[in-house]
């Protein structure tokens, strides 16, 4: 009796090991015969795929893979001579391919290993050729900005100086608009005296004490403040543009006979920058420290000019 029960008991475990492996082989012959799917529709979509042939190889080695574990399923229960005469040749088939498989990877390896050298190169010289553009761009530009310093130093008509700095300073940067907005009478708020397509007509003025005016005025540098500011309104954004991206940078002025005499206590002006709208162009780093320079050269000629 006892002999018999351990027999079940065996039995039962070979059922439950065959069942296991019954779907397993239905799920792994269901993921071999994905996985060509997948490799043709790669080949169609890649044009410039040099190695089709290798991914139609491939494929016919991963469905026979496939076709041995789907004709397995029929070999856990009685089955036909056929059946048997089926899974041989699929596996003397599979055999072949497969061989054939590895021996053409063999020879295409280095030939993958070559592109992706290449590759390598490539990428390094378009890196190299971006940084000598933006080399080239910088010293083009500050040879632009030497320039306009020295026009700046060669007069001493305020009216001048600002005219010049914003018109050189928007066909050197390449900019939509450019102004200037100087202390009030009264010092509450900053007037638009000066821009450089005269987009907006010279009178506008916006409170001193907004926060992004505060923003500005804390700090020397040129910073990049949202196109929605009162200030940099400077130019309407039509239809579906995207917005432009706005710079401003503070210029000390020292005392401001030619515009309200009174004021001889150090305030401060804003220089307005505005990018070209739907340009996608973004602020550089050194077109924001060349913006502070000519600032900076502004101050210096304001402080210095006459009426």
């Amino acid at each position: 009796m006892e002999g018999c029960a351990c027999i079940e008991q065996f039995r039962r475990t070979d059922e439950l090991l065959i069942k296991y492996q019954y779907i397993s082989d239905f799920f792994i012959a269901l993921a071999y015969f994905s996985i060509p799917l997948e490799l043709i529709y790669f080949a169609k979509k890649s044009a410039s795929f040099p190695y089709r042939w290798v991914l139609l190889q491939f494929s016919a080695f991963i469905v026979l893979c496939g076709a041995t574990h789907l004709i397995n399923l029929w070999t856990f229960t009685k089955h036909t001579r056929t059946v048997d005469i089926v899974m041989t040749v699929t596996k003397v088939t599979t055999a072949v391919v497969s061989c054939a498989t590895a021996l053409t990877l063999i020879h295409i390896i280095p030939d993958l290993l070559g592109v992706k050298t290449r590759e390598l190169f490539l990428k390094k010289a378009d890196k190299l050729d971006r940084e000598l553009s933006l080399m080239r761009s910088q010293e083009e530009t500050g040879r632009h900005v030497r320039m306009l310093i020295h026009e700046i130093r060669s007069t001493l008509d305020r009216h001048t100086i600002l005219k010049t700095t914003l018109v050189e300073l928007g066909r050197t940067l390449g900019l939509q608009e450019c102004a200037f907005w100087m202390p009030s009478r009264s010092g509450s708020s900053l007037e638009l005296t000066h821009t450089m397509r005269h987009h907006i007509p010279t009178g506008s003025s916006v409170e001193i004490n907004l926060p992004v005016v505060n923003q500005v005025f804390s700090t020397n540098r040129a910073i990049i403040v949202p196109h929605t500011s009162p200030f940099a309104r400077i130019h309407p954004v039509q239809g579906r543009h995207v917005p432009p991206e706005v710079a401003a940078v503070r210029v000390p002025v020292l005392h401001l006979p030619n515009f309200h005499p009174e004021l001889l206590a150090k305030s401060y002006a804003i220089m307005v920058l505005m990018l070209p709208s739907d340009s996608a162009r973004k602020w550089l780093a050194h077109e924001l420290e060349l913006i502070e320079v000519v600032a900076d050269q502004v101050a210096v000629a304001l402080s210095c000019g006459n009426s």
